[in-house]
């Protein structure tokens, strides 16, 4: 953290305000198989984002529709593979045998190694426990450099220590299955209950929105195609919050007006007090327009008739 902040303050402050466990490696669980943020939500809700705006039966079947064609494509793709993991994950794995002929392991016992690598990097392999020091192993499911240094000069075959979940028949188990096919709408049986009205519509004004309001932490990422405009970050001058202005600060739970004492001993804001005077002013001209129109008999201000003219 302390090399982070000479390298980018903003960037320390704004990990400094987050729980370590959301973006530290040394707090993620080894049950997602990722060394990275499992960003799979986000993923699926863009694959929906067309979907998502449409009515229930609708939204259901394009999800269905994308789902098999999904399937298909995994399916013609597992017939390509000519190793037992995929050919990604095949190609990360030549990448660590290339980099492991700079670690040295040394075999202490009980299953355990001790692996030097550049400089003063030192772990501590456990081949029962499947874990090392480093612990990438145990968050990619993958062997490590210092794990990779230890099974080649065992020569074990490294395929043997990588995590079933890459595995052919686990791809297999996943995308075999298949979503049956079904008739359109106009052949489902007809029911006997009483038919599902549609509930009242109401046209809202303005272009409906799609993506949801950000925080005011978050950062607006655009097209990356396009030049970003430089936005000007508002700042509100009750609570010196940004996002906001001091028109809308009492919508968002901001700053308050001045409180002042009435002459019945209570209390009002300056807002209430404005509009309570803008009343009191408003009912005085009205009542010296009522005087003047009995005065005279005729009202003041108002069109004159035809006949009067």
């Amino acid at each position: 953290m302390e090399k982070m902040k000479t390298e980018s303050l903003p960037t320390y402050n704004w990990l400094a305000r987050k729980d370590a466990k959301h973006w530290s490696k040394a707090f993620f669980k080894d049950t997602a198989l990722c060394d990275n943020v499992c960003k799979m939500c986000e993923a699926f809700n863009a694959t929906i984002l067309s979907a998502r705006d449409k009515p229930i039966i609708t939204m259901m079947e394009m999800i269905r529709n994308y789902l098999i064609t999904r399937l298909v494509r995994k399916r013609v793709e597992l017939e390509k593979w000519s190793h037992q993991i995929g050919p990604k994950v095949f190609r990360f794995v030549e990448k660590i045998k290339q980099e492991s002929i700079y670690c040295y392991p040394q075999y202490s016992g009980n299953y355990t190694y001790q692996v030097r690598g550049r400089g003063e990097e030192q772990s501590v392999v456990d081949i029962n426990r499947r874990t090392c020091g480093c612990n990438k192993w145990q968050l990619t499911g993958i062997p490590c450099v210092h794990r990779m240094a230890v099974v080649l000069s065992t020569n074990h075959n490294p395929m043997d220590f990588i995590h079933f979940r890459y595995k052919k028949e686990t791809f297999a188990q996943a995308y075999t299955p298949i979503i049956y096919v079904i008739n359109g709408p106009k052949m489902w049986p007809k029911s006997n209950e009483a038919q599902m009205e549609c509930p009242n519509f109401r046209k809202q004004r303005g272009r409906p929105k799609k993506m949801r309001n950000l925080q005011s932490d978050e950062v607006k990422i655009g097209n990356t195609t396009k030049l970003r405009r430089n936005y000007i970050v508002v700042t509100c001058r009750k609570c010196g919050k940004e996002g906001h202005n001091r028109a809308t600060c009492y919508r968002r739970g901001g700053g308050t007006d001045s409180v002042v004492t009435t002459e019945g001993g209570s209390q009002a804001t300056g807002e209430s007090q404005s509009i309570e005077g803008s009343r009191a002013a408003g009912g005085s001209q009205a009542a010296r327009g009522t005087e003047a129109e009995h005065q005279d008999g005729q009202p003041r201000g108002g069109k004159r008739t035809r006949k009067e003219k």
